[in-house]
């Protein structure tokens, strides 16, 4: 690069400031509790991991997982490129105050 100094890169200290960051654009928002109640369970709420509303539905019933978090571990939603969050989120909350 000539000694220029590479301006297009963006470092993080960690991902969950990533996902912090992601959480304020307007992308990631989601959707209400309402909407994420009438999803269908063959929904697709993360495309990048081919996450379904009735698979975070059913690793929040089964026990397996009782936040975000677990959710994201189980599932791998929001592991690829964020923009779900919101709405898994949305799904997640919505789940666990079904229980």
């Amino acid at each position: 690069m000539n000694g220029e100094r590479d301006t297009h890169t963006i470092s993080f200290a960690s991902l969950g400031e990533l996902s912090d960051i992601l959480a304020d654009s307007d992308e990631v928002r989601g959707i209400t509790a309402e909407e994420a109640a009438e999803l269908d369970d063959d929904a697709i709420v993360c495309w990048c991991n081919n996450v379904t509303a009735g698979e975070i539905r059913a690793v929040i019933s089964d026990g397996t997982a009782n936040s975000l978090e677990s959710v994201q571990r189980c599932t791998r939603a929001t592991g690829g490129c964020g923009k779900c969050l919101g709405t898994v989120r949305a799904v997640v909350s919505c789940a666990l105050h079904a229980e």
